[in-house]
């Protein structure tokens, strides 16, 4: 456990076999006699209430990044979703803020609704957002399956949530229809001088 730091550096990725499974995570053998533990908060980018035993079984090889290492207390910490990568950041350069994205409503709710974004990540649009006219009950509105196509309108990155507006996406592109008005009917006074 003496050098065990210099061989398991922070931020490294390593393999290691998971041996067995608790209520709070796996245990994974990194060499004979030292084992880390990916606790389930480490698991997954997108499930909430994960159960390691929906994750990963016993015996199976992971690759795992070591998140801390604590020689004094013979405790390493590791993670399995930073090792898969961030799914998050795929649909953030997929989807950049200001962009149109079109999206099926996985779940609705009278405050809302959600579209599935892909990768397990889902979007939010508040019932306020659904149009110019006020909604009360997103469920009068829309169900799920519908397609909806909605301004991408930022991330939350502490909450990993996403909110989207059909209502700023209307109001865009009618600004631009306008605009577009303006220049072309600009161009034909322009042109009969």
């Amino acid at each position: 456990w003496s050098t065990l730091s210099e061989r398991y550096a922070v931020g490294s990725v390593v393999e290691g076999r998971v041996r067995n499974m608790t209520d709070f995570g796996a245990f994974v053998q990194l060499e004979q006699g030292i084992e880390g533990l990916i606790h389930v908060s480490e698991m997954s980018w997108t499930k909430r209430n994960v159960r390691a035993a929906d994750v990963v079984k016993p015996g199976e090889q992971v690759e795992v990044v070591v998140l801390e290492v604590k020689p004094a207390d013979k405790r390493i910490g590791l993670g399995l979703k930073q090792a898969l990568g961030d799914p998050w950041e795929e649909v953030l350069k997929k989807h950049p803020v200001g962009s149109v994205v079109e999206a099926p409503v996985t779940s609705l709710a009278k405050f809302g609704a959600f579209v599935d974004l892909g990768n397990g990540i889902e979007g939010q649009l508040r019932a306020s957002e659904l149009g110019r006219d006020r909604v009360e009950d997103a469920r009068q509105f829309l169900k799920v399956g519908d397609e909806i196509d909605a301004k991408f309108m930022g991330v939350d990155r502490k909450t990993r949530s996403i909110s989207l507006s059909i209502k700023a996406k209307e109001v865009s592109e009618e600004a631009e229809a306008v605009h577009s008005y303006r220049d072309r009917k600009s161009t034909r006074l322009n042109s009969s001088h």
